[in-house]
């Protein structure tokens, strides 16, 4: 599984090139699996389904990488986010990960060792942070815990934040700052409830 992604302002959008060579979806992948893996761990506590969950995601997102109109990371990166969280709302009203697009593509999916399966949940933090953070985040004031829950659990942009609250740019990075330092404050440095840059 590949690392956090380099900030968006550092790198280009990944799917437009993928739009024109299928080989470069492979970057887009190693840019965001491990992000979209956390998120759906940290959902479904259980780490063979987020890790199908995930790959019915990115093999919707390849079969549609032609209808993507963004030209930034953070569109690119919304543009999936949203595909992932239409999968767990499936999955939440199935009760089972529907392997539509991984079919179609004839793409199988591994079966994962135990090893695996912890290794996902470990990274995840799901045993003992999940508890602590839902309570330290509970804590926060309203306005900084929406804007914390906002930019690093469901992974909105600045803009979508401020837009959603209605305040400033600025405004939406200050609660942000403040209420991760809360956090940290209550949590010590290893909690996974860490800044996406950008």
């Amino acid at each position: 599984m590949a690392g956090r992604p380099p900030p968006f302002r550092r790198r280009q959008c990944l799917l437009r090139r993928a739009q024109k060579d299928p080989d470069a979806f492979a970057e887009f992948y190693d840019a965001y699996a491990r992000r979209v893996l956390q998120f759906f761990t940290w959902r479904v506590m259980d780490g063979e389904v987020s890790f199908d969950l995930m790959s019915e995601t990115f093999a919707k997102a390849l079969e549609r990488r032609g209808q993507f109109r963004g030209q930034t990371a953070e569109e690119e990166q919304g543009w999936l986010f949203a595909i992932a969280r239409g999968e767990l709302s499936h999955y939440w009203r199935r009760g089972a990960v529907h392997r539509a697009a991984l079919g179609r593509l004839g793409v199988p999916v591994p079966s994962l060792s135990n090893e695996e399966i912890d290794r996902i949940e470990e990274l995840a933090v799901l045993e003992q942070q999940r508890p602590r953070i839902a309570a330290a985040l509970g804590a926060l004031p309203e306005d900084q815990r929406r804007a914390v829950e906002m930019r690093v659990v469901e992974e909105a942009g600045y803009p979508e934040i401020a837009s959603s609250m209605g305040i400033t740019e600025d405004a939406v990075r200050a609660r942000v700052s403040r209420g991760l330092r809360a956090l940290r404050v209550e949590l010590g440095d290893s909690s996974s409830m860490t800044e996406r840059t950008g």
